[in-house]
């Protein structure tokens, strides 16, 4: 990549940034935001551990009983879907302090979910340098020139999402890699694809259905969902508008590990899942504007209504310091 296109990436990438005025008087506190803890990491695991194991316990209990069999999938499905939230922050290197730890965790995270953490890096860097811009396939509006067709990607990403990302990831990763990186990503790849040959010839196509592609369904609904509502119908030429903080409730914000504050993610890259409810809470009634949802539920709403419409106008624009004035009465 020549030297000036690097500079403009980086211009580019600092303008999609917290205003450092809006920062005055917390700065120490955002700074120990980004600080990377291996307790707090465990911490934040272990439930779903937990969860998942709780969950194969039921279905393997489950003995004709459908309920069982179903929850026990379903809890299955929800432990899984922290799987791409960690490689996300493995993305950012922010899952273990080591560069290689960070690398193999994210990798491991990466497997079950049949993604190359190298081709998921590639493309999630360019997510970021480059919002809103051709080598961005987060978003959808510089790639396609009419609003019915910008509809027709959200409806994909809303259902196959997850599945049509599996697909395309390789060759979107492979795109101005370097050849190091192009190199992982053949051998990540290679690696994902023997591991799910050896499972299917393995275990039973049952204890597959029921321990990995039944939950993975549930997990590929909920982070289309939550993918969705990430950019969905916002301004990628105003950082405030860019990305969307969804509020939720306690148990939702739980299971997605805080990935709800995606507006906040944007603002600060670098901050680890775990520390994005106390950014939130630093920076919200600060943000001169921002794109807000109650609830997933309410931005279903609100995104088939502007369907309706074809209307690609932002969804959900709020004055956070208004907001919270409402909030308070």
């Amino acid at each position: 990549m020549p030297p000036d296109t690097i500079v403009e990436r980086e211009s580019i990438a600092r303008s999609r940034r917290i205003d450092p005025a809006a920062l005055a008087g917390i700065e120490a506190e955002i700074e120990a935001c980004h600080r990377i803890s291996t307790m707090k990491r465990i911490a934040e695991v272990a439930p779903f551990v937990c969860l998942y194991l709780t969950g194969a316990c039921l279905a393997a209990c489950a003995q004709g009983s459908w309920w069982m069999l179903a929850s026990g999938v379903l809890l299955m499905g929800v432990a899984m879907n922290t799987l791409g939230i960690l490689m996300h922050d493995g993305l950012h290197g922010l899952l273990a302090k080591s560069p290689a730890a960070n690398h193999f965790w994210s990798f491991m995270c990466g497997l079950p979910l049949l993604v190359s953490a190298s081709a998921y890096r590639k493309t999630h860097t360019d997510h970021h340098f480059e919002f809103g811009r051709a080598m961005d396939y987060g978003t959808y509006r510089q790639h396609l020139n009419k609003p019915l067709l910008v509809w027709c990607a959200y409806l994909l990403q809303l259902v196959f999402g997850s599945v049509l990302y599996i697909l395309l990831i390789p060759m979107l990763g492979m795109r101005g890699a370097s050849a190091r990186v192009r190199a992982m990503i053949l051998i990540e790849t290679t690696l994902i694809a023997a591991s799910a040959v050896w499972l299917v010839k393995t275990f039973s196509a049952g204890q597959l259905m029921t321990c990995w592609i039944g939950p993975s369904l549930v997990m590929m609904a909920l982070t289309n969902l939550r993918g969705l509502a990430s950019h969905a119908l916002g301004d990628p030429e105003d950082i405030h508008l860019s990305s969307r903080t969804v509020r939720s409730n306690a148990l939702v914000r739980f299971l997605f590990l805080d990935e709800n504050h995606h507006l906040e993610h944007h603002l600060f890259p670098q901050v680890p899942s775990y520390h994005l409810a106390r950014a939130h809470r630093l920076v919200w009634d600060r943000l001169p504007r921002a794109l807000y949802a109650p609830s997933y539920g309410r931005f279903l709403l609100g995104f088939f209504r502007s369907l309706g419409r074809m209307s690609l106008a932002p969804l959900g624009m709020v004055r956070p310091a208004e907001l919270a004035a409402e909030h308070e009465n």
